[in-house]
């Protein structure tokens, strides 16, 4: 019993939720209401949505196995008493855990594939799972390209759905301006929702590495706050920010205006508010736990941006 909860723990059930909450969010109150309008329905079967669904969460549980499988040193420094790999599992252990995860993944992923004859999209989850491997083996510890990584990957999770409702529409329907409109209409609502994830997802890593500065700097990871410091990152970190909420005010008030007030209201006294005080909160840190509960408000208000997809479909 107590190898089964360790094995559970590599997974990190609690951003694997994320992940299936994200695309539950994005199918339920985004694409089947704003399709509704139109009197459509998606044209992927639900079944083969949650087939979507199941083959992205075992290919992103694979990915946190492996990470922590190439993070065994750094995770002894950081983490001495809450460590896994090298501790209650071994490393053999661990990359037949991860082989299995994505093994499972992938074939259910070929399968999504196969049914809709799309090597383009199988393209997509070999690009997905090798960066994962890539991520955590070597480019994490690179300056820059690691945070980018992980969000991409973040905003790539919208998109997956995006993917395949395109490429079945373009099985069930003839090629017309009736279906290129809907085509942009799913691109362009999908689209804003991969871009707000891999905003707030790049401010999120960036900041979690300040916890883990220590480890990091032993093992010569090239984060932020190792590169530049912790007050040269912050400000990054603020000047990440204005973007992100710039983006998400010009997808709430001018490119998507939905026709009630309550999307700006969500948008000012959600997604504003709790930036406001993870900037205030970010500012004043100075130790592991500060760092630690800064890194958790950017994760809440990455929630909140995808929760936003709520207000989408009550104003649909």
């Amino acid at each position: 019993m107590e190898t089964i909860k360790e094995y559970v723990k590599l997974m990190r059930l609690p951003n694997l939720l994320l992940v299936v909450s994200i695309q539950l969010l994005m199918y339920h109150c985004v694409l089947v209401p704003v399709l509704a309008q139109y009197s459509l329905e998606p044209c992927m079967p639900v079944s083969d949505f949650y087939l979507l669904l199941l083959s992205l969460f075992f290919i992103a549980a694979g990915g946190y196995v492996v990470n922590d499988y190439f993070d065994m040193k750094i995770d002894e420094i950081n983490l001495p008493l809450s460590h896994v790999v090298g501790k209650t599992l071994t490393k053999k252990q661990t990359m037949l855990f991860y082989q299995i995860l994505s093994g499972i993944g992938m074939a259910l992923g070929i399968l999504l594939c196969v049914k809709t004859m799309s090597f383009t999209n199988f393209f997509v989850y070999v690009m997905f799972l090798g960066l994962l491997w890539f991520y955590s083996s070597s480019y994490k510890r690179q300056f820059v390209l690691g945070n980018l990584i992980v969000a991409f990957l973040m905003g790539m999770v919208p998109f997956f759905l995006a993917l395949f409702e395109l490429r079945y529409m373009t099985l069930m329907y003839e090629p017309s301006e009736d279906v290129n409109f809907i085509a942009h209409l799913i691109l362009n609502w999908l689209g804003a929702f991969s871009v707000l994830a891999f905003m707030w997802t790049f401010i999120y890593e960036v900041v979690k590495d300040f916890d883990t500065e220590k480890g990091d700097r032993e093992l010569e990871c090239h984060t932020f706050a190792v590169v530049l410091g912790f007050e040269k990152a912050k400000i990054l970190v603020y000047c990440c920010l204005a973007v992100a909420l710039a983006v998400c005010s010009y997808f709430v008030f001018c490119l998507y205006p939905l026709d009630d007030s309550l999307s700006w209201r969500y948008f000012l006294c959600a997604i504003v508010v709790t930036s406001g005080y993870f900037v205030y909160s970010l500012k004043k840190a100075t130790t592991r736990m500060d760092f630690r509960f800064s890194a958790n408000l950017a994760k809440m208000i990455l929630i909140l941006s995808m929760a936003f997809s709520v207000i989408v479909y009550y104003e649909s």
